[in-house]
């Protein structure tokens, strides 16, 4: 009977999470391109696009944040080329490198730490949210303004500023949307223990 009930809430956690990740996916770019540019203070717009990588990365891991990263540099190449396939290496190369860092631990590896009752302090899933959006931004910035005078253009404060702006103002919005996103993702629910948890029980004799 627990069995049972462990399987249809993960089968249920299943579905929930990954209908989640499409609808953020297209929604996060569909307001990147059409709300965000007139979101501007100081000049400076935030980019979205990260903020959903960063909660993608810690809610779901590194292969499928791989793939979100790799289909919005895809789509921003497509509709706002600026330096040639500089957008559609950049988007899946940030993600992949910041992912090592901040990506929750694959089920077997901690089915394997619980066995050998190895426990290692990590920090909460809002804090490498945020630190994971925070870290793509400033590499995505750190290569927009090596670009920038790699293109012979004479560097200024204002480009150093605009990028550290941008790096602030994403994290801020990733502060405000990560919960109740993650809340969309994981539900009212300990969904995400039930989905950790599910595979020693039905591993079970």
């Amino acid at each position: 009977m627990q069995k049972k009930i462990y399987a249809r809430q993960y089968q249920t956690g299943f579905v929930r999470r990954y209908l989640a990740l499409g609808l953020i996916t297209v929604f996060g770019y569909l307001c990147e391109v059409c709300i965000i540019p007139y979101i501007h203070p100081f000049g400076v717009s935030p980019n979205l696009l990260y903020v959903i990588i960063g909660i993608v990365t810690v809610a779901y891991g590194k292969l499928r944040a791989f793939w979100v990263g790799l289909l919005y540099g895809l789509l921003m190449e497509i509709m706002l080329p600026s330096v040639t396939f500089l957008n559609l290496a950049l988007y899946p190369v940030t993600t992949l490198f910041c992912s090592f860092a901040f990506a929750d631990k694959p089920l077997k590896t901690l089915e394997y730490e619980r066995a050998i009752n190895k426990k290692k302090q990590e920090l909460p899933a809002w804090e490498r949210t945020l630190l994971c959006t925070a870290l793509n931004t400033f590499v995505y910035e750190v290569i927009n303004i090596t670009y920038i005078y790699i293109g012979g253009n004479a560097l200024t404060w204002m480009h150093f500023l605009k990028g550290a702006g941008e790096v602030l103002f994403t994290t801020l919005l990733c502060l405000i949307l990560m919960f109740p996103l993650r809340r969309l993702i994981l539900g009212r629910n300990t969904s995400v223990l039930v989905l950790k948890s599910a595979p020693a029980v039905f591993t079970k004799s």
